[in-house]
């Protein structure tokens, strides 16, 4: 077990990285509706706060995309999505658990995808290498939180590359020395690099649901190391 010191210094840097905005680069028209920056913002907030462990973080944004009146009149190509993208929201907001979140952000994230994809944008495209592999926590976090932010962003914008080159950082990053020491945050760093492996080859359908359950692999370990709170 981690003594009390390590457990903190471990959350500090956790959190501290979480804290980090998502960097995108988005193709189409340089007069990005203020409101879509909005939405993008607070989804960012529901990720970010889930794959922490933090449910209680993750319901004030929700409740905003649910309510925000925004989105009474998206257009007739995204009236749909954006229906579902507020019930998904709404559900993220009413979860009682972070695994019923999770699973109601890859609805959530799809509805996403579906209305970008009726109106013609936004896209993304990877923001140069992903960074280095290495052995300390510091490090393994860097390329994972890089990754699952990749992946977030091939969903939202419909990218096979942008979802893929996360996927595939994530799964190259295998677990070493600072989760080989066995137990139960080595198991789940196992499981998060298989289920990383397997998503690099899913079709566009299967990615949120998956995407889902990579959040709840992210949470149990966040959680078993003291970091963020559910």
């Amino acid at each position: 077990a981690k003594s009390s010191a390590a457990s903190d210094v471990y959350k500090r840097q956790v959190m501290g990285l979480l804290g980090m905005p998502v960097l995108a680069s988005c193709g189409g028209s340089a007069a990005v509706d203020e409101r879509m920056i909005d939405h993008f913002s607070r989804a960012g907030q529901i990720q970010s706060s889930l794959i922490a462990g933090d449910l209680e973080a993750a319901r004030r944004p929700a409740r905003w995309v649910a309510e925000h009146e925004s989105l009474a009149d998206p257009g007739p190509e995204a009236v749909q999505w954006a229906r579902s993208l507020q019930q998904a929201s709404a559900d993220i907001a009413h979860a009682s658990s972070l695994d019923g979140a999770a699973d109601a952000t890859g609805r959530m994230v799809s509805a996403c995808a579906g209305c970008h994809a009726a109106v013609g944008g936004p896209r993304f495209t990877t923001m140069g290498a992903a960074p280095s592999t290495g052995t300390s926590t510091g490090t393994h976090m860097v390329r994972h939180l890089w990754a699952m932010d990749r992946m977030w962003e091939g969903l939202i914008g419909g990218s096979d590359e942008v979802w893929r080159a996360g996927a595939e950082a994530l799964a190259s990053q295998s677990p070493d020395e600072d989760f080989s020491a066995g137990g139960a945050s080595a198991a789940l760093g196992e499981a998060l690099h298989e289920q990383a492996q397997a998503a690099a080859q899913l079709p566009v359908g299967a990615r949120p649901a998956a995407y889902a359950d990579l959040i709840k692999v992210c949470d149990g370990c966040h959680t078993l190391n003291g970091v963020g709170s559910n």
